[in-house]
């Protein structure tokens, strides 16, 4: 199979593209997060201030995040980002060598920001658990597109008009 049938609208596929480059600049800002609160305080005034008083939870920050019911690793936050890119990308493309070649790009992006982290962050360390991580979070991503256009193809030509015989 080359591709999947009936590939949705460019203007679908173009506003999904542009959510996934999103996706990965947030990604790219989250890893890199000991200089992102400034910035995006700076780029979004007002309404990200609201936001960084509101995930500080009013000064009960260290509270929560000392929660002993929380986990103690940041692993499915590294799944979850680059699953999510992941599937952006894919969607976006939508052809299997698309899928293939995406996927290879967002989990060689993911690399090269947890490297960045041990030279461009002060309080973020390179860890090969994260790294694992991003490469599960991009295989979910992956299979999930996958899913997709399997499903969308066969949809496709159930529904497909036939000519009459």
């Amino acid at each position: 199979m080359a591709s999947p049938r009936r590939r949705p609208p460019v203007v679908l596929r173009a506003f999904v593209a542009l959510v996934g480059v999103v996706a990965m600049l947030f990604n790219a800002v989250l890893m890199l997060s000991d200089r992102a609160p400034g910035y995006l305080k700076r780029v979004g005034g007002a309404t990200i201030t609201r936001l960084f008083d509101r995930i500080d939870l009013g000064g009960r920050g260290a509270d929560v995040l000392n929660d002993p019911r929380l986990p103690r690793s940041d692993t499915i936050v590294h799944i979850a980002v680059w699953a999510i890119a992941t599937v952006f990308v894919g969607w976006a493309l939508w052809s299997w060598i698309g899928l293939i070649v995406g996927s290879i790009v967002v989990f060689g992006a993911s690399a090269v920001i947890e490297k960045l982290q041990g030279s461009v962050s002060t309080s973020r360390e390179v860890e090969t658990s994260d790294l694992t991580a991003n490469f599960a979070g991009v295989a979910l991503g992956t299979v999930f597109v996958a899913c997709c256009y399997l499903l969308y193809s066969g949809l496709a030509a159930l529904f497909a008009r036939r000519p009459y015989a």
